[in-house]
């Protein structure tokens, strides 16, 4: 998996939708969908605001320290 995969699983293990999301991070629906689509990649300030936002940690999302 990648970062945009991990983001949209963590979202929705979280039961949450990309709207709220977006408004949970301070950003538009739209730049979650991008994103999640790969197009695009979340600035480190949103990428922040993810992970706090669902929970998680950046080492999960990242995939750091895993096999």
């Amino acid at each position: 998996m990648n970062i945009n995969e991990n983001i949209k699983k963590a979202r929705k293990a979280a039961g949450i939708t990309q709207k709220e999301l977006a408004e949970m991070i301070g950003v538009h629906q739209k730049d979650i969908s991008r994103w999640e689509n790969g197009e695009r990649t979340p600035s480190i300030e949103a990428f922040s605001g993810i992970c706090k936002a669902l929970k998680t940690s950046a080492d999960m999302l990242l995939e750091i320290g895993k096999d």
